[in-house]
């Protein structure tokens, strides 16, 4: 309090004043949330965000806790400490006429908190016609990038090499209707999962691993390398916090700063650990469990391969729509082929193709690859054609009956990766297709 005196008075010297500045504005139809906030909800939250997120839910309480939650992990990840965290958030079903009486302003409330309750001051009030903050403060991401930095040369990813190789199928199993819904009501608040499709969400659910836990049991180690997300679905956890000077000591357990707590009764499922999804990061906290639970688990390499993959098969359709045999597809009959691509993976030297050979698949030449195509003219001179990124080979034989062969010897030139289209798989969507009429490819 003695120092926040001498700094209030400095300010005041340069212009700032105590007087709080109170604005208001008459609520309209086109009002539907109003959110009330101490400032360590918005430190590393923007105002948008924080309206995105709440936006999610129907229940006032529930997008307390996820607004609440999110601000909270964040501290967490680039702070020692916390400031207080307290939200109220107010639905407005319905706004009467302006001199109608407070009966016609349906409204549904509730408040959360978590944090140090420094006494921060909240904000009281906040006026449409002032700018949205929709970024972070520049000296807060000026700060969060610094801790980017620091941790990314302080750790070095042992993993770094084998991500290539990373079968994201091995993760796979299958999800009950409840389960899928409890994952969703987690990751619906999350920054990470905001924009991504209804595809993706589906290769996130079945790449969720399901992970019994016990009493007692170390989920995460303050100071270790984390490489997974979790979701609470049954269970208490708690997070405690070691101080940098006692991290090195044996059986240093920390203080208890919070408690993660999981029920698919109560529809609750908070969710730690999402730094993890970025990349290779110290643990800022540890989290032991209170009780036996099950908790889902999600590797950065899933995480990464679904969003990466998926960008992939956007860029797959648009390479499809350039090629003649394709160009006469609708959206829909690209997106089902490019489903059906599969990688293929060649070094430099190989023979991918060979001219008069029967073939069966055409290939999409990926970034970083490169080949050449050389043909063979009737008089027996050879033509030849550097194919680079976007580049694509074998269609010809996507046409015809049976024996289609290859009109040219394709060689890779470097390592490279190719998506390749089964012809099987291109005459399964052109049928479709015929049958409504919709392309008269022969």
């Amino acid at each position: 309090a003695f120092t926040r005196s001498i700094g209030d008075s400095i300010a005041e010297e340069l212009g700032v004043f105590a007087e709080p500045e109170m604005l208001s504005r008459e609520l309209t139809k086109e009002d539907k949330i109003i959110v009330l906030a101490s400032d360590g909800v918005f430190e590393f939250l923007t105002n948008q965000s924080v309206i995105d997120i709440c936006a999610k839910f129907t229940d006032p309480l529930e997008a307390c806790r996820a607004v609440v939650a999110e601000s909270y992990e964040l501290w967490l990840q680039y702070e020692m400490r916390t400031d207080d965290i307290t939200m109220i958030c107010i639905f407005i079903d319905d706004v009467g006429s302006p001199q109608g009486s407070t009966k016609d302003l349906g409204v549904v409330a509730s408040v959360a908190s978590v944090g140090s309750g420094d006494g921060a001051d909240d904000d009281l009030i906040s006026n449409t016609a002032r700018p949205v903050r929709s970024t972070m403060t520049a000296e807060k991401s000026r700060a969060i990038m610094m801790a980017k930095k620091n941790m990314s040369r302080s750790v070095r990813d042992v993993t770094e090499f084998e991500e290539e190789d990373f079968d994201l199928e091995s993760l796979f199993t299958e999800k009950t209707a409840e389960e899928k819904a409890s994952i969703a009501e987690a990751i619906r608040a999350s920054v990470m999962f905001q924009n991504i499709t209804d595809e993706q969400r589906e290769l996130i659910y079945k790449a969720m691993e399901p992970m019994p836990v016990k009493e007692g049991q170390l989920i995460i180690k303050q100071g270790t390398v984390g490489d997974r997300f979790y979701i609470v679905d049954e269970g208490r956890f708690e997070v405690r916090i070691v101080p940098e000077s006692k991290l090195a000591e044996e059986g240093a357990v920390g203080n208890c700063v919070h408690v993660y707590e999981g029920s698919r009764e109560n529809h609750s499922h908070p969710s730690f650990g999402e730094l993890a999804l970025m990349y290779s990061a110290p643990r800022a906290a540890s989290i032991i469990a209170q009780s036996d639970g099950l908790l889902w688990a999600l590797h950065r390499y899933a995480f990464n391969k679904v969003i990466a993959e998926q960008s992939s098969k956007l860029e797959a359709e648009k390479m499809l729509k350039k090629i003649d045999v394709f160009k006469s597809f609708s959206s829909d009959s690209l997106k089902e082929l490019a489903s059906s691509l599969c990688e293929a993976k060649f070094s430099r030297d190989d023979v991918i193709i060979n001219e008069g050979d029967v073939g069966d698949s055409m290939y999409l030449v990926l970034p970083g690859g490169s080949c050449k195509s050389v043909r063979t003219s009737k008089n027996g001179s050879e033509s030849e054609v550097d194919l680079k990124e976007g580049g694509f080979f074998g269609e010809e034989v996507l046409k015809g009956g049976p024996e289609n062969k290859y009109q040219s010897t394709v060689t890779a030139t470097n390592k490279m990766t190719c998506w390749t289209l089964q012809k099987s798989d291109a005459k399964r969507v052109i049928s479709s297709l015929r049958k409504e009429g919709a392309t008269n490819m022969v």
